[in-house]
């Protein structure tokens, strides 16, 4: 209760800063006399950055007298917890940009200058949401991942597997990266996909946009995103699963979750589907057959590499 009670006074806290700073903020960039109903209302705009503010350092630890007590053992609680954090840290740096980006509109508005709302179709700000978002998940799961001692190098089922594999594992990572590759080139010149309705996704729209946007793009999708989704998912998710349900079910709860939360991609693409379960598939495997989740990342970068290539090395355009 103590630390419920601690955690509410903080909530109340940070929201109450963030409209503080708002209104300050508004002050400041107005220069002139803002009616108090319209300085109520930008102000008030500062609650929900100031909640998410709260929920990353709930997520962080960062709350004396409200910090949970840290775990006895690596578990399934530890895997759950390890990717309900992750996602809502993600939610929060994907949220964020667009709060910034009301907030400044509706300075302009009160400016009498043109002004806009953020839309879908912005692609600064899906860049810098996909950017802050890729960011501060993967540094809440590095942290999160340190916390759990001894276990992040154990290499059987129960443990994380952050730890070295031999060569020849690289090679297979090599082979399985073509073999996904090539189901996916077969399903789009078997089931031509609907391109017109591809290139309306966000991530299509930043690979068609100015070629910085599509290059920092890029090195989040190849660089960032195999690392911290093989972690989370191979890494941290499987091992807790497998401590308490058997490897099998580790195998196929991982990988369903996997499939499941790239359907905001693939749902117009159905065929899509079937490559990323193999990803998934076939990432456990290396998982299991060479102790280490180095080999699945390194799997994974070729993949999403490739995957840029398809619709050139399919005809698509």
């Amino acid at each position: 209760m103590k630390k419920f009670l601690a955690g509410l006074g903080w909530l109340i806290l940070f929201a109450a800063a963030g409209m503080a700073v708002m209104g300050g903020l508004s002050v400041a960039l107005l220069h002139h006399h803002i009616p108090v109903r319209a300085l109520l209302r930008m102000a008030s705009s500062g609650a929900l950055p100031g909640t998410l503010g709260w929920v990353i350092a709930a997520c962080f630890a960062a709350l004396p007298g409200a910090r949970p007590a840290p775990p006895r053992r690596f578990g399934l609680a530890q895997a759950v917890w390890g990717m309900a954090g992750t996602l809502v840290l993600m939610l929060c740096g994907a949220t964020l940009p667009y709060l910034a980006a009301i907030y400044l509109a509706l300075v302009r508005i009160l400016l009498h200058l043109p002004a806009a709302m953020p839309g879908r179709h912005d692609i600064m700000l899906l860049v810098t949401s996909l950017m802050a978002s890729e960011l501060l998940g993967g540094l809440w799961l590095i942290w999160y991942v340190r916390r759990q001692g001894a276990v992040v190098a154990q290499g059987g089922p129960g443990g994380i597997a952050w730890r070295a594999a031999p060569s020849r594992a690289y090679g297979m990572a090599l082979l399985g990266a073509l073999a996904v590759l090539a189901l996916a080139g077969a399903e789009f010149r078997l089931l031509p996909p609907d391109l017109s309705r591809l290139h309306d996704l966000p991530l299509a729209q930043l690979f068609q946009g100015p070629p910085v946007i599509a290059l920092t793009a890029a090195l989040v999708v190849i660089g960032l995103a195999p690392v911290l989704e093989e972690v989370l998912f191979r890494g941290l998710a499987f091992a807790g699963i497998a401590q308490r349900l058997g490897t099998g079910w580790a195998v196929a709860l991982t990988t369903l979750v996997f499939t499941a939360l790239h359907a905001p991609e693939k749902l117009y693409y159905l065929p899509g589907f079937a490559d990323v379960a193999a990803v998934a598939l076939l990432s456990c495997a290396l998982r299991l057959r060479y102790r280490s989740i180095r080999p699945g990342i390194a799997m994974h970068f070729l993949y999403n590499l490739g995957m840029l290539l398809v619709p050139a090395l399919t005809g698509g355009k």
